[in-house]
């Protein structure tokens, strides 16, 4: 009587000895299956049909599989073998690194070979490039009669100065390359707050033609537009990056924002006039009017 803990080894023998004759394997083909963790089912299973004559028949498609296994693991083994005679021994100290740690002088000779200068150089052509897109949305600002003067200011306007940078590599060294900019600060004089959703649309429009004509890539979120009161030089707030007002956003909780519709206020933020001082703006266009005999 058979014991039925061996029932399910009798079963698979059984397949196996099935897949072997429909599959017209050898028992080398078996071991070789076996070895692979293949199962009987799926050699049967296998098997081409006739309207499948682009199919290899199961011995061959079994010993494909085991040569590319094969190839597989001598380059990993070669790999190994590679890496464990280039790997140095427990009792044998590294060598001195050719910088030594927290040596500023050391670590700006080391970064020499890095380019410090490109990464200044990267950090001009950004500015330019920013510069590109003011000069873009004043241009299509002068199509809103409403704007008055457009003016450039912050760290697009003036000469980069120095700072030490955000990258690591360049902090923890402590040196210092050209300040980045993050994005494009401009003071508009507007004198209509119902026409707030016409600046959004034609600095978007001023921004796709960038692209396009430039292949600059400039966000809208980018270019921030300081709304300024033509009369007194107040600053009312900032052009809303959103499509809709409210939002419903955090930012939109804001006392005061969306009054009106797409003036955006922002919490603590505080305007001095020290931000639009003449030696350190650029005056991107100013409207003249033409005064009555």
């Amino acid at each position: 009587m058979t014991n039925n803990s061996q029932q399910p080894k009798i079963k698979k023998d059984r397949l196996w000895i099935e897949a072997k004759s429909k599959c017209r394997l050898n028992s080398e083909d078996i071991r070789i299956a076996k070895e692979m963790g293949l199962n009987p089912l799926s050699l049967i299973k296998n098997i081409p049909s006739k309207s499948q004559p682009w199919k290899s028949p199961v011995k061959e498609w079994i010993h494909e599989m085991y040569e590319k296994r094969q190839k597989k693991t001598a380059k990993k083994k070669a790999r190994n073998e590679r890496t464990a005679k280039t790997k140095p021994a427990a009792n044998i100290k590294p060598l001195p690194q050719k910088v030594e740690a927290h040596t500023d002088e050391g670590m700006e000779d080391f970064l020499d070979s890095q380019d410090i200068g490109q990464e200044d150089q990267l950090m001009l052509h950004r500015q330019q490039q920013f510069r590109i897109a003011a000069q873009y949305v004043a241009d299509a600002f002068l199509s809103v009669p409403e704007v008055q003067k457009v003016v450039l200011f912050g760290s697009v306007a003036v000469p980069l100065e120095k700072e030490v940078s955000r990258f690591c590599k360049f902090r923890r060294a402590g040196i210092a390359i050209n300040h980045e900019c993050k994005d494009v600060d401009m003071a508009v004089w507007f004198s209509d707050m119902t026409c707030l959703r016409v600046l959004q649309k034609v600095r978007s429009q001023a921004l796709n033609k960038l692209l396009a004509e430039k292949q600059i890539g400039v966000a809208h979120h980018q270019v921030d537009i300081f709304i300024m009161e033509p009369e007194t030089n107040r600053y009312l707030g900032r052009l809303c990056i959103f499509s809709s007002c409210p939002k419903g956003k955090d930012k939109c909780r804001v006392d005061g924002c969306g009054e009106p519709m797409f003036l955006q206020q922002h919490e603590d933020f505080k305007f001095g006039p020290k931000d639009l001082d003449d030696e350190i703006n650029i005056v991107l266009f100013e409207r003249c009017h033409e005064v009555a005999d």
